[in-house]
């Protein structure tokens, strides 16, 4: 995978695409959601191939299902692996849940057992669509609004584990990290301090909204100055990195879009160099 420089960016919807197309503003690089493209054709996927030929890709995918006990669907996965080929996309990244029982797709991403019986059937699943795609997997830590009550390890020790054990880098999204933490009434904080953080190759930024007693990662809201603190303590942590900003419902105007990468770039810039890292 060429190297991407810590800079901060947007996840593409359709509805910025022609915009997009017409004033190519400068962007280091665009997130792509792989799902609303699957069927490889038609004028929104030729205006996908266009857009790669301006901007570095990253495809970001919900179907591989990776908790589930059946291995990822193979058509899913073929169609997500001509995308990445097509698009010449630099990575493909999916979450640690579950979004498939019985061959039958849940349009949502439910939580999986943090459990040691439940890792090799994880490694399995990864190792599958790894050998699949021509580039990089990673794998995003989800926002949990429950815990399983013979879950014996951490998020952090879970996802320590399937680096370990596949390789496989870490796309930690910062404000799953915060929604889950107030969730589960677990520190944030100590929740990264867990996680493999060599490993972590990509931030997400989003934004979410309360239903008391929960907070919901609706992507339907700007980044909340809680998060942005998080974000700050992350990069001091762990160092700069490259970074996407979500926004799916509520759809704001593509300069709101990149307002918030700017300010996403402006913590980058601050940041303190850390050994191996620059800004």
């Amino acid at each position: 995978m060429r190297a991407l420089p810590p800079h901060a960016s947007i996840s593409l919807r359709e509805t910025h695409l022609a915009q997009l197309l017409a004033q190519r503003p400068p962007l280091p690089f665009i997130e792509v959601v792989a799902d609303n493209f699957l069927a490889l054709r038609g004028p929104h996927y030729a205006g996908l191939r266009q857009l790669s030929e301006h901007y570095p890709i990253l495809l970001h995918c919900v179907g591989f299902s990776f908790g589930s006990a059946q291995p990822p669907a193979p058509d899913y996965t073929r169609k997500v692996a001509t995308m990445a080929q097509e698009l010449g996309a630099l990575n493909v990244t999916d979450h640690l849940s579950l979004s498939a029982l019985n061959d039958e797709f849940i349009h949502d991403l439910l939580p999986i057992r943090y459990h040691p019986d439940s890792l090799q059937a994880l490694c399995d699943n990864l190792s599958r669509v790894q050998e699949a795609l021509p580039v990089p997997l990673l794998l995003e830590n989800p926002s949990r609004y429950l815990a399983y009550a013979d879950d014996e390890m951490s998020e952090g020790n879970m996802m320590t584990k399937l680096v370990q054990r596949t390789g496989i880098g870490v796309l930690m999204d910062i404000n799953n990290l915060y929604v889950t933490g107030h969730n589960l009434g677990l520190c944030p904080q100590a929740m990264l301090a867990d996680y493999p953080q060599e490993a972590i190759d990509l931030y997400h930024l989003a934004g979410h909204h309360a239903q008391p007693p929960l907070l919901v990662d609706s992507h339907s809201a700007a980044i909340c100055p809680e998060v942005w603190q998080l974000y700050e303590y992350a990069i001091t942590q762990i160092g700069p990195r490259p970074t996407i900003i979500e926004w799916d419902n509520q759809l704001p105007p593509l300069p709101t879009l990149i307002e918030q990468a700017q300010l996403a770039q402006a913590y980058l810039q601050a940041a303190p160099v850390l050994d191996g890292t620059t800004s």
